[in-house]
């Protein structure tokens, strides 16, 4: 994983008022609160400067250091598509590729709407496969510069991915 990506985004996370007002010194028990709360997904507003609250939660998780089975039970959350998404953002910023793709393509087949704040006050609702798609298949999603991964075919060619084991 390219973390440089990874580092300029907290950077810009971490200097924002929301960051320091509401999330620099919360326990776990806090952010959790905050995350069941969340009405919306999204990253960046205003040309990439302005972070949301969804993808400040996702960096803060980070400094929890959670343990890969809290992660997996945050994307196995069936009940709350918004807790889903912070396990897959978490995934696909902070994980290998060969586990985005073991991790993230079962969410392929969850076809719920979820609101995406696209500037303040203004959402726009967007099946979550298709956020899943934009995190596997892209380099940018919603004002974030994610590093680029390795193609699914690598994989396939090397047989460590089966080609039958995910619909494209």
């Amino acid at each position: 994983v390219n973390l440089y990506y990874m580092e300029t985004t907290t950077r810009k996370i971490k200097n924002s008022y929301f960051w320091k007002i509401y999330l620099e010194s919360i326990d776990f028990e806090k952010w959790l609160l905050m995350v069941l709360n969340l009405s919306n997904i999204g990253c960046f507003l205003k040309n990439g400067r302005n972070p949301t609250t969804f993808i400040c939660l996702v960096v803060k998780l980070h400094e929890f250091k959670p343990s890969f089975s809290v992660i997996k039970e945050l994307i196995k959350n069936d009940s709350n598509p918004i807790i889903r998404l912070i396990g897959a953002f978490y995934i696909r910023f902070y994980y290998k590729p060969l586990i985005i793709y073991k991790l993230l393509e079962p969410l392929y087949y969850d076809y719920r709407k979820v609101p995406v704040l696209i500037d303040y006050n203004k959402t726009k609702m967007i099946c979550l496969d298709i956020i899943i798609d934009s995190l596997l298949s892209k380099t940018h999603i919603m004002g974030a510069k994610l590093s680029s991964i390795v193609k699914r075919s690598i994989f396939e060619k090397q047989k460590i991915l089966s080609i039958n084991s995910f619909y494209h």
